[in-house]
Formats: structure tokens, C-alpha cells, sequence
């Protein structure tokens, strides 16, 4: 397979990776199975440039082939199932690009600090010491508005589903996102 393979809907995913990366994005998506939902998106700032992230996906992961792809081509990969419908298949492709130095890679990790799945929070908060402050930074400061969002998303559902089982403090989120605001 090669880029020119991957579906029309396919084809707009790799916007959400900068340029720089975008040919591999796009030899991904030619592995890809087609998917009858379209997502939304949402933009952020990555090196520089305006990617387009959905917010999320419905590909079948068991009908994506990797054997081909190169290292970075299966990161891209799991950077995307960070975006499934299904919340195992996401904290698993999370496992997988968390310690990546990929510069793309913040953009999926914070997203999910600001989603409901307590599980896929604490596989974070376990890997923070190991993250890079830099590469975070970075992240951070080109995208202020999508950290508040974030943090205001991580105030709501800790309150809505977690309060009860978590002071505020205790709460994973609340440290991903003390880490985030002091990188």
C-alpha cells in the first residue's frame, strides 16, 4: 500500500500531524479501514503549524496492519487510536507513544486530561517524571487556550463523576495538570 491508497476520509486525518511528518501520516492511513463516522476536529499549534485533531475515531484497529510501517508510521498510528471510541484502545495506543520525543505527541496525551476515563489518567500521572518538560512546554505555551479548556474539562468530570472517590488534590488529573502548568 502506498499513500495514494488510503481513503478520502482517511486522507483528512493526516492534517493532524505537522507537515514535516505528514507523507509518513498518510502511508498510515493507507492502512487504515474506512470508517462510516466522520469526527469533528479541533486545532492546535504543532511546530509552528495548525493540525487538525479529531476528537474522535471509529476505525476498526484490528484491520490495520502495521508490519510495514517504520517506527514512526506505527506511532502516528497509535497517536490517531488515542483518539478511538473505545477507551481500552486508546489507554493502549497511549501506553505505546507516551515517552515519545515526537513533538506531535502532547497533543493526544493532553487531550485525554481532559476526558472522563480515571484509568487512562493514572497511566499518565504514573509516567509523568519520566515525560519531557521541554517537549511539554512547548506544547503548552503555543496553546494556552487549550490547556484552560483542558483543566476547566478535568474540574467537571472529576466533579461530576470522581468527587466523591478523590479529593481534588488526589485527583489525577488535577496533578497532570499541576505538571503541565509547571514545566
Amino acid at each position: 500500500m502506498n499513500a495514494s491508497d488510503a481513503s478520502r476520509e482517511n486522507v483528512e486525518l493526516a492534517f493532524s500531524f505537522p507537515t514535516s511528518i505528514r507523507k509518513d501520516a498518510l502511508i498510515v492511513l493507507s492502512t487504515f479501514p474506512e470508517s462510516s463516522h466522520r469526527s469533528k476536529t479541533f486545532k492546535l499549534q504543532v511546530e509552528g503549524e495548525i493540525v487538525s485533531i479529531p476528537q474522535r475515531i471509529y476505525h476498526d484497529p484490528a484491520q490495520i496492519d502495521t508490519r510495514r510501517l517504520t517506527s514512526i508510521q506505527r506511532e502516528l498510528a497509535d497517536s490517531l487510536l488515542t483518539r478511538h471510541h473505545d477507551g481500552f484502545i486508546r489507554q493502549y495506543s497511549l501506553s505505546r507513544i507516551i515517552f515519545s520525543k515526537g513533538l506531535w505527541i502532547p497533543p493526544f496525551v493532553v487531550q485525554l486530561v481532559g476526558e472522563y476515563v480515571v484509568e487512562i489518567l493514572s497511566s499518565i500521572q504514573t509516567a509523568l517524571p519520566r515525560l519531557d518538560r521541554v517537549q511539554y512546554r512547548s506544547f503548552v505555551d503555543a496553546n494556552p487556550a487549550f490547556l484552560a479548556r483542558t483543566q476547566q474539562r478535568a474540574i467537571s468530570y472529576w466533579n461530576c463523576y470522581y468527587r466523591h472517590r478523590y479529593h481534588w488534590n488526589d485527583y489525577p488529573g488535577k496533578q497532570i495538570l499541576d505538571f503541565l502548568n509547571q514545566c
